[in-house]
């Protein structure tokens, strides 16, 4: 192993290698597996002195699933220079590989990097898998990186958030929900993130072994009651995200040019042209808590759900007065410039630009990070059905 970068045939994400339990053993966490990735790497190369970075999370160091003797040989490489230890490594693993065009040795996917490198999605040179061969032993074989769904990116970027607020466990994959379904309150007066009053406590709390901490200040939130649950949708115009919008559970929400009464007014986000081939109030959004549908009332130009299908998009024209209940990769299509797209993330965090937006609308109540909940595990992908009601 080597931190000398110039000397470095590939990187190896350590952590990723340790806990994956599909390259042999019994245990989550085996240090054994990172140990039969280097020798693969060897006989891969063939070249007995193969050099590698290796790069691991903090976490990996005082995980509880590995012995404590492998918590001490891993601490021992990082003392002596030989593995770089950060809090969370993805981000210099791909900066590494980018800079020096050497492999990654990883089963990660890398989604929540996809839009800041945009060379990973397709990618067939700078990635190997290491899998178990069928004679028990470790091999390293070259990879193509996938080509994601939007939703997939996007729901991926919000667990990167997630885990550097320690909101996220890997260990208690459900137990952010506990927090991030709650409204909190600082103790602090005048707390711009958490102050009491009629603002929402909608920032991203921090989380620290049992303890829901104010970013801020560093002290204890006060659970001030639940938070009704949300659905993120998406603004896409020539396939480029420009603005985000939330349906509120048992709150439909007009969407359209001008909607009367109040609702989502797309003309924020799209030019004129687009934007008058819509109707005045084009469809209305309706969240039940656990899916998102879609009915067009009578727009003038119609409207369209595009559906992603393995051989191709199919769009479906939604008929006035019906209802579509949308699922993982639909959209809706009111216009050929002008989509709607139903976000992947659970939790939506304002001020965060991974999520490709650009120029999103800008009010004075989104002034701080904020945060909304949407349905788990999907908007209903597990049903079947051309999605009407």
């Amino acid at each position: 192993m080597t931190l000398d970068a110039s000397a470095a045939d590939h990187v190896v994400d350590v952590a990723n290698v340790v806990r994956e339990p599909a390259l042999g053993g019994d245990r989550p966490a085996d240090l054994a597996r990172f140990e039969g990735v280097l020798d693969a790497l060897a006989d891969f190369s063939r070249d007995p002195a193969v050099q590698v970075y290796a790069i691991t999370d903090r976490s990996l160091l005082t995980d509880a699933r590995l012995t404590a003797r492998e918590r001490e040989r891993l601490d021992r490489w990082y003392r002596h220079g030989l593995m770089e230890v950060l809090p969370r490594a993805d981000d210099r693993i791909l900066e590494l590989a980018d800079a020096l065009g050497v492999r990654v040795v990883s089963g990660d996917n890398f989604l929540d990097f996809h839009r800041a490198h945009p060379w990973i999605p397709g990618d067939r040179d700078r990635f190997l898998r290491p899998v178990l061969g069928d004679d028990g032993v470790i091999v390293v074989r070259p990879r193509i990186m996938p080509v994601p769904p939007e939703w997939q990116v996007s729901r991926k970027e919000e667990e990167g958030l997630l885990l550097e607020a320690g909101v996220l466990r890997r260990w208690a994959p459900n137990g952010h929900l506990t927090v991030l379904g709650r409204h909190w309150r600082c103790p602090e007066p005048g707390c711009p993130l958490f102050g009491a009053g009629d603002r929402p406590s909608t920032a991203l709390p921090r989380r620290r072994r049992d303890r829901v901490l104010c970013p801020t200040h560093g002290g204890p939130l006060a659970d001030a009651g639940p938070r009704p649950r949300q659905v993120q949708v998406k603004v896409l115009m020539d396939g480029t995200v420009r603005g985000r919008f939330m349906v509120t559970a048992g709150e439909p929400l007009a969407v359209g040019r001008a909607p009367a009464g109040g609702g989502a007014v797309l003309g924020t986000w799209v030019d004129d042209h687009a934007v008058e081939s819509v109707s005045r109030t084009h469809v209305v959004l309706a969240f039940d808590g656990r899916v998102l549908t879609v009915l067009d009332e009578r727009s003038a130009n119609g409207t369209r759900i595009r559906r992603s299908r393995p051989a191709g998009d199919e769009l479906v024209p939604l008929h006035h007065g019906s209802r579509w209940t949308l699922r993982r990769g639909d959209s809706v299509v009111l216009h050929d410039r002008l989509e709607l797209l139903p976000s992947g993330r659970q939790f939506v965090f304002e001020e965060d630009g991974t999520d490709g937006t650009v120029d999103p609308l800008r009010q004075e109540s989104a002034a701080g990070p904020t945060m909304m909940g949407v349905p788990l595990p999907a908007l209903d992908e597990g049903r079947r059905g051309d999605g009407r009601e």
